[in-house]
């Protein structure tokens, strides 16, 4: 008779496996390449060194005050008296809030908190994918695992919609993060897959606190 090997809770947990590398791809391509990129987009609508006037602006001042940001947002803005953020220090939630409000971006038919058609392929639409694949992966933090097909599913989905994104603002731009993206999806995984899955964290509890106090 074979003998049978016996696999405890513990090593089960810990093992490597293609579920676990699955999920931390998807992190990584969310909170390293998906926050840079939205980023890029921010700074393309409102380029660093012209930034601080449009904060200046009294109708940008009006805009924000209908977002509802937090104190820590509107000190991110506005650290003191003649002084003005810079994006590098916005945070997702923000750079989200400021897409919508500050950007002229037209509201998706389904509106900002809905998904939205598939047929859409407007920059706005993207931005609602984003989070919506967002809290997608995050609902499978709990267990840290992604099947294949679900893999290859929202891997297809979160790419294609930054390389939109990335379009919007040059075909070299779409090339440089089609590039990466590839790049990404085969080359090892490092050390850093925790820190994204942290911030990943951190993202979601974020929204969902100024989901609850605009509500």
């Amino acid at each position: 008779m074979a003998s049978v090997t016996l696999v405890t809770d513990a090593e089960e947990a810990l093992r490597a496996t293609e579920r676990k590398a699955n999920f931390q791809r998807l992190t990584r391509l969310l909170m390293c390449g998906g926050v840079r990129m939205l980023r890029e987009k921010f700074d393309s609508i409102h380029p660093p060194t012209g930034l601080p006037l449009t904060l200046d602006d009294s109708a940008t001042r009006d805009s924000l005050k209908t977002a509802k940001l937090f104190k820590a947002q509107w000190d991110c803005l506005y650290p003191s008296p003649g002084t003005f953020g810079k994006s590098t220090d916005f945070d997702i939630t923000l750079i989200f809030r400021l897409f919508r409000t500050i950007c002229n971006l037209t509201e998706p038919v389904t509106k900002w908190d809905n998904p939205p058609s598939s047929t859409d392929h407007s920059l706005e639409a993207d931005l609602v994918r984003i989070k919506e694949y967002r809290n997608s992966v995050h609902g499978h933090s709990s267990t840290m695992e992604i099947t294949g097909f679900e893999f290859r599913h929202l891997w297809k989905e979160i790419s294609e919609a930054l390389l939109r994104i990335a379009g919007s603002m040059s075909v070299a731009k779409r090339d440089e993060w089609k590039k990466s993206t590839d790049k990404l999806l085969s080359d090892p995984l490092t050390p850093e897959a925790q820190r994204y899955v942290d911030e990943l964290q951190i993202w979601y509890k974020n929204d969902m606190e100024l989901k609850d106090a605009v509500k």
